[in-house]
């Protein structure tokens, strides 16, 4: 409940009148911004709108990290809950609207692992790689690690654990096939976790 907006049963889902994920990809930072402007002020329609272009990369995020999907649903709205009561804060000079939605979700995803002292990665990543880079605590050794990977691989991680694109989104918007892409990100893991490790 959004402050007396029920959103009970708006989960991240497809269904006609919702934004495609090639709509999505092509939604602008300034428009998710005006959007979080318009929530600040109150307007719930503007919440909603905010929940459509959103909601299927938040989910995906999500999913990724806690590997159980009422879960993940949980922490997406969690995510726009707080969203919601702190849209005010949003500060544009700090990063874009959308890695600030995602690092919302991931944290409270991150607050369920914790909670229940349990962690799982996902499926796509070879074993032992970090499942998401973004937490690491230690952000100076995270960002020497990027820096020696290949253009393409940072450039895949950093769209899909900051921006919180999915494989396909990430393929659409570099014009690259999928199986390059899911290569990219997993080869490019792996070299994080090997340096990270060194």
């Amino acid at each position: 409940m959004f402050d007396g907006i029920d959103t009970g049963h708006a989960r991240p889902h497809r269904e006609a009148g919702h934004v495609s994920s090639a709509a999505q990809a092509r939604q602008s930072e300034a428009d998710l911004g005006q959007l979080l402007g318009l929530c600040a002020r109150g307007d719930s329609t503007a919440l909603r709108r905010l929940y459509d272009a959103m909601a299927p990369s938040m989910l995906a995020v999500a999913l990724r990290l806690l590997r159980h999907k009422s879960h993940a649903e949980d922490a997406v709205q969690e995510a726009f809950l707080q969203i919601w009561r702190n849209a005010g804060r949003f500060d544009a000079a700090r990063g874009s609207p959308r890695a600030w939605m995602i690092g919302i979700v991931r944290y409270r995803a991150l607050d369920r692992i914790d909670a229940e002292g349990r962690y799982t990665d996902d499926s796509d990543m070879p074993e032992g790689a970090p499942a998401d880079p973004v937490a690491i605590e230690d952000r100076d050794a995270l960002g020497a690690c990027l820096g020696e990977l290949p253009e393409n691989w940072r450039h895949s991680i950093m769209l899909s654990y900051v921006e919180g694109y999915s494989h396909s989104e990430i393929a659409a918007r570099t014009e690259t096939p999928l199986g390059t892409v899911k290569s990219w990100i997993v080869r490019g893991l792996a070299a994080l976790k090997t340096c990270l490790e060194g």
